[in-house]
């Protein structure tokens, strides 16, 4: 064969396999979608999608659009990957086929101060639970996405601070996990991931440049940017939480002073109501009485909605996303929360930022985070 030839059928080998890449990575497509991803003509995604066709590769929906507005997916096969949350108080696993299927989840919850070993036997206690539940083979798993609430060093694939999950920090998460499971892990921030999830799978789905922002315990974004994740030199980027609102306000965890994760994270919400509701009030219990009209409750998530707008508006001026999506368990608050929130960073954001900026709640809920973890086993998982 000459080198011509040789170079045209490596170029179409590429084609492909990038069509193939980007369908494992962001589900079901159009081919218009497929040709804007990837950067290929829409002749040669035609060519391509009726290629793997004929390999019985891919699958089409009906659509009134024509043949370019069907969504096109990958067919399922006998691989799965497994997506994995591991919170501050919970765990959370899904499983889902190469064709984005979700086909198993479970979510339990963790004691206070859990320690890696417990995190470890649990996870596997769970996964085999769910497995036998669904008569799924763990042999058939490729590979699991995996989500800490920390900031993550990639290249060491350790958390960076000691402060977050200490019985965590200074290892390899990496191999501590595939030791566990006997499957390769792959490993992510849970706010980056959440919004990996919410653009593959939720609300964010179709929006190149969007934020992410995670409140729960922690207080965390993820950055979508030209339809990339950004992580930043070095894996940090996105730590809204740790922005500071007051220089002469309460220790954070992170070392600093006044951080907005002290006056606005779950934890810090509920010490200050505890005084009125007791010590056994939870997050849950405070949006409960805010949705039923209790003026305290409503009161503090307010006032929580004005301080992490103000911080907001400065990511919104620096990167000028087109969306911000709220998840975690503050998110449920709604209106509440969100009203004041986008009252005050379109006061702070320049004109050209908050005119034609869109607020939504994650679509995905409380799953944004391990779904994200699946996407990014799935971007990992071999698919030909």
């Amino acid at each position: 064969m000459s080198p011509r030839g040789g170079s045209q059928s490596d170029l179409r080998t590429a084609n492909r396999q990038r069509v193939i890449d980007t369908l494992s990575r962001r589900g079901a497509l159009t081919q218009a979608d497929i040709a804007r991803m990837t950067g290929l003509a829409a002749s040669t995604v035609s060519n391509i999608v009726s290629d793997l066709s004929d390999l019985n590769l891919i699958r089409k929906e009906d659509s009134l659009g024509g043949p370019h507005g069907q969504q096109i997916s990958l067919v399922p096969t006998a691989g799965l990957v497994l997506g994995i949350e591991l919170g501050h108080r919970h765990l959370t696993l899904a499983i889902a086929n190469l064709a984005h299927d979700i086909v198993a989840y479970s979510r339990s919850s963790l004691p206070h101060a859990h320690s890696r070993s417990t995190d470890l036997a649990l996870l596997n206690s769970e996964l085999d639970t769910l497995v036998n539940n669904q008569r799924i083979k763990r042999s058939d798993i490729l590979c699991a996405g995996l989500a800490l609430p920390a900031p993550i060093d990639l290249a060491q694939r350790r958390i960076t601070s000691n402060q977050v999950m200490p019985s965590w920090a200074n290892i390899d998460a990496v191999e501590a996990t595939e030791k566990a499971l006997g499957l390769p892990v792959y490993l992510d921030n849970d706010a980056n991931l959440g919004a990996v999830g919410e653009q593959v799978w939720g609300a964010g789905k179709g929006i190149d440049d969007l934020v992410y922002l995670k409140l729960s315990d922690g207080i965390g974004s993820g950055l979508v940017l030209g339809g990339q994740l950004y992580r930043g030199a070095d894996g940090s980027a996105g730590e809204v939480g740790h922005i500071t609102i007051d220089e002469r306000g309460a220790m954070c965890r992170c070392g600093n002073r006044g951080c907005l994760e002290t006056v606005a994270s779950v934890p810090a919400i509920v010490q200050l109501m505890r005084p009125v509701f007791g010590p056994d009030v939870t997050i849950e219990d405070i949006i409960q009485l805010a949705h039923e009209g209790n003026t305290a409750c409503i009161r503090v998530l307010e006032d929580t909605g004005r301080l992490v707008g103000m911080s907001l508006a400065n990511i919104a001026n620096t990167v000028n996303p087109r969306a911000i999506i709220l998840g975690g368990s503050l998110a449920e608050a709604g209106d509440i929360l969100i009203g004041p929130l986008q009252t005050v960073l379109s006061r702070y954001a320049v004109r050209g930022v908050a005119e034609n900026l869109q607020f939504m709640p994650a679509a995905l809920g409380i799953r944004s985070h391990v779904l994200g973890a699946v996407s990014l086993a799935l971007t990992h998982a071999p698919t030909i």
